[in-house]
């Protein structure tokens, strides 16, 4: 197994992996760039972290703060990125992002450390014609018994698009929709104490003496402003194609990811973003590596599948970086799972005493546009 891919499974996979000896430079040293441009409107980002050797008991990078981050175009237009928190940078508009122009980005770290990725020009794509999905039954046995993890498969039938663009990548984001009770919040001050009621302000009740002199109930005081979200699920590992699926310019039943089958996820319905990107051949390469590694993560009799290197080299030889800056044009398709598509009833989703905002990461009270009542 390559050295540097030995680092960068922790960043890629985020799992637990023993340890093991290997003589190499510390993992410090390897700066990770990861960041695109589309042409869709801004901002664009560029997150910037260091390796961490798998000894360290961490599931976050370190981010590397303090970069002078721009972005160049092919007609020599620069706008510098800002640093919108720790080793994220994002740009202000000054520059949008166009088919047929290149673009590429220069870092300096706050060391003097010097990198640059090659030239990335955009490419125009084609678009997703259908999205189609597919129920699928699954047992698992764990020591406290068998339990079920259904899904759906989801597929895709696309065009390749009129520069019959060879490498595509789909990105799947899911969203459902949850109802929590945050009015029924209690706590204990003390262990074995009481719980006394206390709802949260922005479930629209408060406290309030019970008309008996003693205890207290809830009393409604305006609406529920964390009642009701809207939360994201994303796709786990990048889904790409390159030009051999492709049959007279179409892409047909591609498979681009899975929907969890659960109480949450089909509260309501499910609604699938599909999103179709051109990619080069270099872009292209360093996400099926990706992927290839994310999916052997879990055998220990994986292959040596490479090293990731992406298109981002430093000025400074001795320098370890890799990355991606990689530029794509993007197109879309919504398309909703309805809950009586689940082949059996779903059972009543638990009540949640808290709010749906601090109990579901990637939520949102804001109703996306697409969602259909």
């Amino acid at each position: 197994m390559g050295r540097l891919k030995f680092y960068l499974l922790l960043f890629i996979v985020s799992a637990c992996i023993e340890p093991a000896e290997f003589d190499v430079p510390p993992a410090e040293s390897l700066l990770i760039i990861d960041g695109m441009i589309s042409d869709q409107p801004g901002p664009y980002r560029v997150t910037i972290s260091r390796a961490v050797p798998l000894s360290v008991d961490a599931l976050e990078l370190p981010f590397e703060t303090g970069a002078m981050v721009r972005l160049h175009d092919d007609l020599g237009n620069i706008e510098d990125f800002e640093e919108v928190s720790e080793g994220i940078y994002e740009t202000r508009g000054a520059i949008q992002g166009q088919i047929g122009r290149s673009y590429h980005i220069a870092v300096t770290t706050a060391d003097g450390e010097q990198y640059e990725s090659t030239p990335e020009k955009i490419q125009a794509v084609g678009k997703v014609s259908e999205i189609t999905y597919k129920y699928k039954k699954k047992r698992v046995e764990d020591l406290f018994g068998v339990r079920n993890e259904d899904y759906f498969n989801v597929y895709v039938n696309a065009e390749q698009g009129p520069d019959k663009v060879g490498y595509i990548r789909w990105k799947l984001t899911g969203t459902y929709k949850v109802t929590t009770h945050p009015e029924l919040r209690e706590t204990m001050y003390h262990p074995g104490a009481v719980p006394l009621k206390e709802p949260r302000p922005c479930s629209g009740y408060t406290t309030a003496v019970h008309p008996s002199g003693r205890g207290t109930i809830i009393v409604k005081v305006g609406e529920c402003t964390c009642c009701d979200c809207y939360v994201d699920q994303f796709d786990n590992s990048p889904f790409v194609s390159d030009n051999i699926l492709a049959v007279d310019g179409e892409f047909s039943n591609v498979k681009v990811g899975e929907v969890p089958i659960n109480t949450a996820t089909f509260m309501e319905k499910y609604m699938l973003r599909v999103e179709q990107m051109s990619l080069s051949r270099d872009a292209f390469d360093f996400f099926k590596l990706i992927k290839i590694q994310k999916e052997e993560a879990s055998s220990i009799f994986q292959p040596n599948t490479g090293e990731l290197v992406g298109n981002i080299k430093a000025v400074n030889p001795d320098n370890r970086v890799v990355g991606m800056f990689w530029a794509t044009a993007i197109t879309q398709k919504i398309a909703f799972i309805e809950k009586e598509d689940v082949p059996y009833p779903i059972p009543p989703f638990p009540v949640v005493k808290e709010s749906c905002l601090l109990e579901f990461n990637y939520s949102t009270t804001e109703q996306p546009e697409e969602w259909e009542d």
